[in-house]
């Protein structure tokens, strides 16, 4: 494993993971955290399982929001940042051989990247519509939800839905909280005729309400973009669900790179 970085902050850096025997695609992998905290370094076990399958993985690291600083769009610019540093800097990565993967916010900043540059993506438990989820839920009140930065990812808020903390996650990314920004900072406004084919999992009772991938299944769809979907019984959130649907993710990036 090899560190690179592709600006200027501590935290614009990315872990490149080489397999043994490189099939001739290539992946990034992106960290989840609710915008505020995680760590590319939590993805190790994940880009060497990926690895074994002959890709070769980018696990990547964005600034991170938090006390009103780095707020959005500032992790889509660096996950943009660090797929244009990836395309002139690694001569494995190009355009047509890339795809995107991360669960949670990691899954919401894969399918960005896979929506905007028209790429196949995985997003497990993204958190996709915060536009919707806001006016959802405008009477409960916001409460950070304090986790150890050694707990593995797997074992993150398992319990099922957290309204209170998905409301914090939002109101500490945004500047403001008005229309314009909520509609930005979702995903569906990124779906075009030009995005990359998706799978989307989540969980039924996890804190991701399940109706946020199958929207942007939808929209997809609409757009007659090829979208898998793996919906499972449960809480379980994000890569937590990953042994479950490693097959399905295989398979999908077989088919779409």
């Amino acid at each position: 494993m090899k560190t690179f970085t592709y600006g200027e902050d501590n935290l614009q850096a990315l872990d490149l993971y080489e397999p043994e025997e490189w099939n001739s695609k290539t992946l990034m992998l992106i960290h989840g955290g609710g915008w505020w905290q995680g760590d590319k370094g939590k993805e190790k076990e994940v880009a060497y399982r990926l690895t074994v399958e002959g890709y070769q993985v980018a696990a990547v690291n964005y600034r991170l929001a938090l006390q009103s600083k780095n707020l959005f769009p500032t992790q889509n610019e660096d996950v943009e940042t660090a797929y244009t540093w990836l395309i002139k800097n690694i001569p494995a990565f190009q355009e047509d051989n890339i795809a995107f993967i991360g669960g949670s916010t990691g899954g919401h900043l894969a399918s960005f990247l896979g929506l905007t540059k028209g790429r196949p993506f995985v997003s497990l438990s993204g958190l996709l519509d915060l536009k919707g989820f806001y006016e959802n839920h405008e009477k409960t009140i916001p409460k950070q939800l304090i986790i150890d930065p050694k707990l593995p990812s797997q074992k993150i808020d398992q319990e099922g839905a957290n309204n209170a903390y998905y409301k914090w996650i939002i109101e500490n990314l945004l500047d403001s909280i008005n229309d314009d920004n909520l509609e930005k900072a979702s995903i569906f406004s990124k779906v075009t005729e030009k995005s990359g084919p998706g799978l989307l999992c989540n969980s039924m009772n996890e804190i991701v309400p399940a109706y946020e991938h199958q929207r942007l299944s939808e929209l997809l769809r609409h757009q007659q973009i090829p979208v898998e979907t793996c919906l499972l019984s449960g809480s379980r959130h994000g890569e937590a669900y990953i042994d479950d649907v490693w097959p399905n993710i295989l398979n999908f990036l077989t088919r779409y790179i």
